[in-house]
């Protein structure tokens, strides 16, 4: 069991180095496989996924505090650290996968990779969704650093692949040639309904207000980007995203509340 804890501090750090190298290895052809050719209105604009940037940063920075001497023996890195090595290890996969689909529109393209992404893509999802109750159960564990260098970067993953599998969803139905049209926009309309439940429904469970606003700030972040990306297209989308991100503005302070009403009456 000693070798099992001496082990995981390395493997962490390593898998995180895949997820970034993996990443900037087939940048080029991972945009060429998400550049769809008809309209795909539930998609954010391109810079809007410059918060890859952030999120491999963090985790980054996460497998870096968890080498120090001071925490390798910690129990929440013991609880978690298997768990984030596996989510950065399924981020290289999803990758690879996307990578090697080729350009949609050309005879090499390869739909049942870019279905195959949204499998990968559900489980780093799930596995994210089990370290976030982890963190949870084990709330007593976290000293105040873990805040930014535990918590941040989970959550941050966690809050953008919520929005992410869904636009995954779209490239895989594109993909196999469902496009939605002629009621393309509205569908959109329908996606973008569904992750604003979702988000008031996550925004409702979480347990701090840090954890509220860093995931109310990047579902927001989602949803500006599909707007932005809709105004010479839709001006439907670019309302519900509107709408959505008035609804999480104003779930979020509701859940606020909540949690400050909840503070002072365990303080009393």
């Amino acid at each position: 069991m000693m070798i099992v804890h001496r082990v995981r501090p390395f493997v962490v750090f390593l898998a995180a180095f895949l997820a970034i190298g993996s990443s900037l290895w087939l940048g080029d052809r991972l945009d060429q496989s998400a550049s769809p050719i008809e309209p795909a209105y539930f998609l954010p604009i391109g810079l809007t996924f410059a918060i890859w940037g952030l999120i491999f940063l963090t985790g980054f920075l996460y497998a870096c505090y968890q080498f120090l001497p001071s925490q390798q023996s910690r129990p929440i890195h013991a609880q978690i650290g298997w768990w984030m090595a596996l989510t950065n290890g399924l981020t290289a996969g999803w990758n690879g996968t996307a990578g090697h689909a080729g350009t949609l529109g050309t005879p090499a393209f390869r739909a049942e990779y870019v279905v195959l992404t949204v499998f990968i893509l559900a489980i780093m999802l799930g596995v994210l969704t089990y370290v976030l109750l982890l963190l949870r159960k084990h709330r007593s564990l976290l000293a105040a650093p873990d805040q930014w260098f535990i918590e941040f970067p989970v959550l941050l993953f966690f809050a953008w692949l919520n929005v992410a599998a869904i636009a995954n969803m779209t490239a895989a139905l594109m993909a196999l040639g469902f496009t939605g049209a002629p009621y393309g926009a509205w569908w959109a309309v329908g996606m973008i309904g569904i992750a604003t439940i979702v988000s008031l429904t996550m925004l409702h469970v979480m347990p701090t207000r840090f954890t509220l606003w860093v995931y109310a700030a990047v579902i927001g972040w989602g949803l500006i980007g599909i707007g932005i990306n809709n105004l010479d297209r839709s001006l439907a989308v670019v309302a519900a995203c509107s709408g959505a991100i008035m609804v999480v503005g104003i779930g979020s302070v509701l859940q606020r509340s909540r949690l400050h009403a909840r503070t002072l009456h365990q303080g009393s």
